[in-house]
């Protein structure tokens, strides 16, 4: 099965188009929320949930007012979520989720429970659009149920056969979501259902070499790499991320708290709550941005140090194990090895999750646990040695001997920032920038 990825544009209507994306998105959020109000209400009585009866009722409620095509997705997805959260009870009654998972939840509504307004969102069926590209940066989608023809900007990077189109209004942007099975061809009863992108493959390039790396990943550094047969090692700063999260989280806060206070007061509260909202999207978006960033410079530099598998520490249940806003908020750590995943294969790499079970204890030096080896700054101190080094390097270290493979030994660190425009590398003296000593 040909792999799927998603690509986003954002959408640059006409006046005119955007008020009538506005009231199509608007019915669409609608006859969302009455089928779940439905679905909900018989699920909470125990009635059992008639997905048939409650699909055709808002069917034929809504099929004069919205596109039979448009609503059926719609409706569609709906499904898809229930049947998902079905799938989750049964699980969950069984015993078969983890210990931390006590409770599972139907599906919500597209709708903000304060100023009680719904989550534009409208639902495209695969052959009911196709994509016109200009140029490299953007081009049109053309509606054909809304005889609409919406101009976007964004790089298509993937070509492949479509898959359902969502268009959704974000803080006052329009932005399309489409899936794209990368490289596979349309079906004959819609020529037209295959995105043009960059590329009609995953991989593009050829792995440079055959060294393999090892990762740790963690907060102040984002990842530590050790490579096979090198004698420098690579860190990828996490301190950006931590200051976009802690500058958005206090802007949150600030307008959350005053939001509330007139909100009790019985003063207008409606524009703060806005600012809110704003501000969790765009603090959203900054952290996927430095993420993204994060792991396509890490990808670039292991692919030209001639890498061509990586093994990165797993460490199951962090988020449950230990409940801080780093591991939960900051770090996302499955979805940032799920990116790390895709983006390695566009370069032939290949990843593996492996067991790093005490390898921030043991030291990699003599393999021992020291009793307090790991001390302020992020260093680590073999005892026995009197040797010291960076923390994170020490974990990577250990993920290779837990291995099998023969431990990297690095002279050297070169360390990079995230930034907005890419990564940039921290000017020194190769040296650990957490400390004056070497690497090892």
């Amino acid at each position: 099965m040909p792999p799927t990825r998603t690509v986003r544009l954002r959408l640059l209507p006409t006046t005119p188009q955007e008020r009538k994306l506005h009231r199509l998105a608007n019915t669409a959020a609608k006859a969302w929320n009455e089928v779940n109000y439905l679905r909900r209400r018989q699920f909470f009585a125990k009635q059992g949930v008639d997905l048939r009866g409650t699909y055709n009722e808002i069917y034929n409620r809504y099929r004069r007012i919205l596109a039979p095509a448009a609503l059926q997705q719609i409706l569609n997805k709906n499904n898809e979520a229930w049947l998902g959260f079905f799938a989750l009870l049964a699980k969950l009654n069984a015993g078969e989720l983890p210990p931390h998972v006590k409770k599972v939840s139907p599906p919500g509504y597209w709708k903000d429970r304060l100023l009680g307004r719904r989550v534009k969102r409208l639902v495209v069926r695969s052959d009911r659009y196709y994509v016109e590209p200009v140029n490299g940066g953007e081009g049109y989608i053309v509606l054909k149920d809304f005889g609409m023809r919406v101009r976007y900007a964004g790089r298509i990077k993937w070509s492949g056969k479509q898959g359902r189109l969502e268009i959704v209004y974000e803080r006052g942007r329009w932005f399309a979501y489409l899936t794209v099975e990368v490289g596979a061809q349309p079906p004959a009863g819609n020529p037209k259902g295959y995105v043009r992108g960059t590329y009609d493959r995953i991989q593009i390039k050829q792995p440079k070499g055959d060294k393999k790396a090892f990762i740790d990943i963690g907060i102040n550094n984002l990842f530590a790499a050790v490579i096979e047969g090198s004698d420098r090692a690579i860190l990828i700063k996490g301190t950006p991320l931590k200051a976009e999260y802690f500058w958005w989280k206090r802007q949150k806060a600030l307008y959350q708290g005053v939001r509330d206070v007139r909100r009790n007061l019985g003063l207008p509260w409606q524009s703060w709550h806005r600012r809110y909202l704003r501000a969790l999207w765009r603090m959203r978006e900054r952290l996927r941005h430095y993420r993204n960033t994060a792991v396509r410079g890490l990808a670039e530099v292991l692919w030209e140090s001639g890498v061509s598998e990586v093994y990165v520490g797993y460490p199951e249940d962090i988020a449950h194990d230990q409940q801080n806003e780093y591991v939960v908020n900051v770090w996302g750590y499955k979805k940032l090895v799920q990116r790390l995943t895709e983006v390695l294969a566009e370069y032939g790499i290949k990843l593996y999750a492996a067991d790093e079970h005490s390898t921030s204890k043991t030291c990699s030096i003599c393999g021992e646990i020291h009793e307090n080896g790991r001390v302020h700054r992020g260093l680590y101190v073999c005892k026995r040695f009197n040797v010291a080094l960076n923390a994170d390097i020490n974990a990577a270290r250990n993920i290779a001997a837990n291995l099998g493979f023969k431990t990297p030994a690095p002279k050297k660190i070169e360390a990079y920032y995230p930034t907005s425009n890419g990564l940039t590398p921290k000017r020194g003296n190769g040296r650990d920038p957490h400390s004056a000593a070497p690497a090892l």
